[in-house]
Parts: C-alpha cells; structure tokens; sequence
C-alpha cells in the first residue's frame, strides 16, 4: 500500500514527496484545494479534474455473514433389552440416570421415532413403548446414561 501524496496537520498539507511539492510550486492556484483538502472529512477521497474537485465515496464494504449450522442430530445408541424384558412386552417403566445432570435422552423403539420418551435431568422415570427387544437412545447435551427397568407390560393373551 503506497502513501497518500500528502497528509494532513491541523489545517496544513504537507507534501509527501518531491513530485507533489513541485505541482504545489507549479500550481499556487490550487493552494485553495489543498487546503480545503486538509479540512476534508477523514475516510473520504479527493481527486482533481481540471479546476475542479469531485468528492469520491469509499466502494461498500463487503460483508460475509456466515450462517449458523444446523445442529447435528446425535446418532441412536442401540440398546438390547431382551435381557431383563420378554419379548412379548408392549412397554417398559424405566428409570435413566444422565451424566452430566444437564442432559436430556430420547428413547423410542424402531416405528416409533416419532414418539420418543424425554428423560431430562440427573434421574428420571417415565415409560417407553416398545415393538420389540431393542430400543434406541439419542443423547442431548449428555454424554452418559444408564437405565433400570422397573416395570413392564404386557400384551393380554
């Protein structure tokens, strides 16, 4: 980046170079634009045509805004529950204990996705339908769990 052929102190300008001192020399005429130039506006450019100044705006700032990211949907963590629940069980009690306390767990069987059981906090207790042994969990903000089964139900013969 070069410097201006001129700066500015008080209501002074003083020439940065040679060639521009020689045009002050050359041009006592245009002594009056120089010194109107001193008074300019700080950040505005000045050119001259002729006898003439023209005011000349800085180009827009270019701005890129990034837009935030989506959040990303945490990946279902597959949980057998044949172990402690028969097969023919239609929903289960359970109890979901979260590391930290802060974080949240949905828990659905495959085919009911859409109606996910929200366990919230360091412990909590609610039931979840179930469609067969294994039952998913999605973590928010949590990064551990752990489940007891308390209860569970049955279809009736």
């Amino acid at each position: 980046m070069t410097s201006p052929p001129f700066s500015f102190s008080s209501n002074l300008c003083v020439a940065e170079n040679s060639s521009c001192r020689m045009a002050v020399m050359k041009h006592p005429e245009k002594k009056w634009f120089y010194l109107h130039l001193a008074k300019a506006e700080v950040g505005r450019l000045a050119s001259v045509t002729g006898n003439q100044a023209m005011d000349m705006q800085p180009p827009p700032a270019f701005v890129q805004v990034q837009q935030p990211e989506a959040p990303v949907e945490p990946a279902p963590i597959e949980v057998n529950v044949s172990k402690y629940i028969p097969e023919s069980a239609t929903a289960v009690t359970m109890i979901v204990t979260l590391t930290p306390p802060t974080g949240q767990a949905v828990i659905y069987a495959a085919g009911h996705e859409n109606e996910g059981t929200l366990f919230k906090g360091s412990r909590s207790i609610d039931e979840v339908k179930l469609s067969g042994p294994i039952i998913y969990v999605k973590l928010y903000g949590a990064t551990s769990f752990d489940i007891q089964y308390t209860n569970y139900r049955q279809q009736p013969f």
